[in-house]
């Protein structure tokens, strides 16, 4: 018995050693080739440059945060003692049509990776390319829905295989010659993300063996995966890549399930959770607390982690996700504030100093965290009241029409989803004149996501899939060729699990009046992604709820601000052409993050488009995000 104890003491010494060395491996990136490796006992360690590491990683999204404010969120991350920087990027949007690339501003991720290695931050490069984040269809281009039916992430699609590849190839070019053996900041490439709670059931390891080999032919390596912690979850996993857990428990069962799929491997929590996501109707963000206990263990053992989110930032325009189940829709903020240490604004949370005094307490002696960097400034501004420009009809232009008229508009037997229309997301309507003459009856649909119901010109009522509504009561008609229209108002798509593949907008079901199919649409598309039109003088009132809405402020200074939506319904600002994003008086969000750079000195025009509305209401400028809670809403740290 003493023999065998003997022995196991043996072999667990040096694990125990190599945690306690890689924590004091201080390394940062010099501009000079470096070596990333697997090593130690088993196999099971990070090595850099021959000596066990340490990877502290902060998750931080470029294309969630003001360029400006890059250096910021960067040192701050580094000064609560993190020295790598872990960062999703969003396929789509950087390739806002096929063949059609925007790298610049914040999606200049070059540019990031970069300036993470002049900052002295190591990087691990999640390109997916499906990557969730909560971030509108995972990353992935609407455009692959266009086909119903449409299967992803799996090699028996060719269509999306093939643009899959132009997207990695693409990503291929910024990352290899940034890798740490050529000189760059990245020390490891995640393949794909938590492929093992897809479950379409055509889920496949072939896919995530064609990742590998796609990414090490290129001449990238050492790779990972980042995925749940159950046999199920890790079942695609392939040989020789690290095993990330989202998140690692504090014990040894997550490890062991994990070397159970590959014993020569290391694994670390490359999830780990300081807060977690929020959906509309639900509580305010707030840290997990229980995340500092977590950290402190993880410290003392010498693993490796990345805090998920230690910024999140927001998803400005209409980049913001959605979580759905077949009996449930659940649309996200506009904010991905996460309850991280970092806040929307860059602000230092009371959490981010209990962070960096846990990780300070287990460096080298003598090793001392960097100061953290000021909050950017951001200010007020006073209360105004924006005038209504138009009604929300009248700030649309159709396809094929002239003058506001639908003549010309392509009819179709049964409404198109907007993918079908070649439209990612914004609004639309569907208009018919079949309706004939009768008593009042049940109207039925599938309305992806929020649908106003109009019925000669009248306003009936709404049909919200975030309550699960799918029906409504049409009144009595007179005639034969009353108007129907219904105006879809959209959310996020999906962003995880099998959903994703189901979750086209617009009507994606047959429309039924009394069980009877209604036929003959005529679609209307509206994407609000640009800056609709100012100066229209367009004012009949059209039976619509919304109008837009227009007002120009004066300022002395452009700094942050969050303007207070509180006393609007539901709807989209935009502030000098850029869309902030979504606002909806159900909580919590209540304040829409706007950079500074996004304002200037002197004149600056606001435009809100309110689809619930047609009277203004005030609206000012905040130093920070509304706080209140609202109701509280359990942190599930990844347990769906």
């Amino acid at each position: 018995m003493k023999s065998i104890i003997a022995t196991m003491m043996l072999v667990a010494a040096p694990l125990a050693t190599a945690g306690v060395e890689a924590i004091s491996n201080m390394q940062e990136p010099q501009g000079k080739p470096a070596t990333f490796a697997f090593g130690g006992e088993m196999n099971r360690e990070f090595m850099l440059d021959g000596k066990p590491f340490q990877i502290r990683g902060a998750e931080m999204h470029p294309q969630n945060m003001p360029r400006e404010h890059w250096v910021q969120r960067i040192r701050a991350a580094k000064a609560m003692g993190m020295n790598t920087i872990a960062f999703y990027v969003y396929w789509n949007g950087l390739e806002t049509a096929p063949g059609k690339w925007n790298l610049t501003g914040m999606n200049d991720i070059a540019a990031f990776i970069d300036l993470c290695q002049k900052e002295g931050m190591w990087v691990l490069f999640r390109p997916g390319p499906f990557v969730c984040g909560e971030w509108d269809l995972g990353g992935l281009p609407s455009r692959l829905l266009k086909k119903r039916g449409a299967q992803l992430r799996t090699t028996k699609n060719p269509e999306f295989m093939r643009e899959q590849t132009v997207y990695l190839d693409k990503m291929a070019e910024i990352a290899i010659p940034r890798l740490c053996k050529n000189g760059g900041p990245i020390i490891m490439v995640q393949i794909e993300n938590e492929y093992g709670s897809y479950r379409t059931g055509h889920e496949e390891k072939a896919y995530m063996e064609w990742l590998k080999n796609y990414w090490e032919k290129k001449g990238a390596g050492p790779l990972y995966v980042s995925e749940g912690s159950t046999p199920q979850h890790l079942q695609y996993t392939p040989k020789g890549v690290a095993i990330g857990l989202d998140p690692m428990g504090t014990g040894p069962h997550a490890k062991d399930t994990s070397h159970a799929i590959d014993p020569n491997v290391p694994v670390f929590s490359s999830e780990t959770y300081p807060g977690w996501l929020r959906h509309w109707r639900e509580g305010n963000w707030t840290p997990t607390r229980g995340t500092l206990n977590t950290i402190r263990t993880f410290m003392e053992k010498g693993d490796s982690f990345c805090l998920y989110m230690a910024h999140g930032g927001t998803a400005f325009g209409l980049t913001t996700g959605a979580n759905a189940t077949p009996k449930s829709f659940q649309a996200d903020l506009t904010s991905y504030d996460y309850g991280a240490p970092i806040g929307e604004h860059g602000n230092l949370t009371k959490e981010y100093f209990e962070y960096r005094e846990i990780v300070q307490s287990k460096l080298p002696q003598g090793v001392k965290l960097p100061e953290p960097p000021a909050t950017p400034p951001s200010m007020t501004i006073p209360e105004f009241t924006p005038v209504r420009t138009g009604y929300m009809v009248s700030g649309f232009t159709y396809k094929g029409s002239k003058n506001g008229k639908y003549k010309g508009v392509r009819v179709h037997e049964n409404p198109p989803t907007f993918e079908e229309m070649d439209q990612h997301l914004g609004i639309a309507s569907y208009c018919t004149s079949n309706i004939p003459a009768g008593p009042a009856a049940k109207l039925a649909f599938d309305g992806h996501d929020y649908v106003q119901v109009y019925l000669n010109g009248s306003y009936v009522g709404t049909v919200d899939r975030t309550l699960q509504q799918k029906e409504i009561q049409l009144p009595e008609r007179k005639g034969d060729k009353n108007r129907l229209e219904l105006l879809v108002d959209t959310f996020g798509h999906v962003n995880f699990s099998a959903e994703i593949e189901k979750d086209c907008k617009g009507i994606v079901s047959e429309v039924t009046l009394d069980g009877k199919p209604v036929t003959g649409w005529k679609f209307h598309g509206h994407p609000l992604t640009d800056n609709p039109r100012t100066n229209m003088t367009y004012t009949k009132n059209t039976g619509m709820k919304g109008a837009f809405f227009r007002a120009e402020i004066n300022l002395d200074k452009a700094q942050d601000t969050f303007f207070d939506m509180v006393k609007w319904k539901k709807g989209y600002v935009w502030v000098n052409g850029h869309l902030l994003g979504r606002y909806w008086n159900v909580g919590p969000q209540e304040r829409l993050y706007c950079p500074q750079s996004w304002l200037k000195v002197g004149k600056n025009v606001v435009l809100v488009l309110d689809t619930e509305t047609t009277e203004p209401a005030p609206i000012r400028g905040c130093e920070e995000r509304n706080l209140e809670v609202h109701k509280q809403t359990e942190n599930k740290n990844n347990e769906w």
